[in-house]
């Protein structure tokens, strides 16, 4: 009698450590799973789970989530490095009370399909977090640049951007003046006494709505959200 109960005694002890430090990488790789399934992939990547108790985990409940990744592609968008932390984590059903962190180098293009980079600060609820994107003057420059050269056949000599919303566009003699603002089409693009013109884009396949646009610090600053479902395959 002494031997079974010592047996039964030593197989809850074993199942209840299983439970405590097996949760971790379960979870791990039921996030990871879900990461794959979205649409993303990295050249190197870590995700991390934590919860209190950490048998949480085994109810697809996670405190926090970490989720780091350098060369990353989502679908088909790609950015240098990924780092995001969720909190209050429902890992089947794929929902999160809120991210933060950033993404460096996020790809966005012109509407020739030329590459252009930007940082994005994301912090905020799981379905709409606020996201911050960063362009840089110089990028713009590019951008615009080409964006007329394309659709009004004229040479771009100088290109300027004014707070709170303004670009100025030089070729030759001639000073052209327009607003930045996003487009039905959810990208960025200028208004002159041209007409509209599409300048940069971000790639829909990136949960990331584009909202409002305008210029801080000599660079073009872009409010938008992240749903952070989306990530996990919600």
């Amino acid at each position: 009698m002494r031997g079974c109960l010592f047996i039964l005694i030593l197989g809850a002890a074993v199942v209840a450590g299983a439970a405590w430090f097996g949760s971790p990488v379960l979870a791990t790789t039921l996030i990871e799973g879900a990461l794959r399934n979205a649409g993303y992939s990295a050249a190197t990547s870590t995700v991390h789970a934590t919860a209190d108790p950490p048998p949480r985990l085994l109810l697809g409940k996670a405190d926090r989530v970490e989720i780091r990744g350098t060369d990353v592609d989502f679908r088909t968008f790609h950015a240098a490095s990924l780092d995001l932390v969720l909190v209050d984590v429902d890992i089947i059903g794929r929902t999160a009370g809120g991210i933060s962190g950033r993404i460096e180098d996020a790809e966005m293009r012109t509407i020739d399909g030329v590459a252009a980079v930007a940082d994005v600060t994301i912090e905020g609820s799981g379905d709409a977090a606020a996201a911050i994107i960063v362009v840089g003057a110089g990028t713009v420059e590019q951008a615009v640049s080409e964006a007329f050269e394309r659709e009004f056949e004229v040479t771009v000599t100088d290109v300027q951007l004014v707070e709170p919303d303004v670009l100025r566009i030089s070729s030759g003699a001639t000073n052209v003046q327009g607003r930045l603002e996003v487009n039905d089409a959810g990208a960025i693009a200028l208004t002159t006494p041209l007409g509209s013109s599409t300048i940069l884009s971000f790639d829909p396949a990136f949960p990331l709505r584009l909202r409002d646009v305008a210029v801080r610090g000599g660079d073009l600053r872009i409010d938008a959200t992240l749903d952070a479902a989306a990530l996990l395959g919600g």
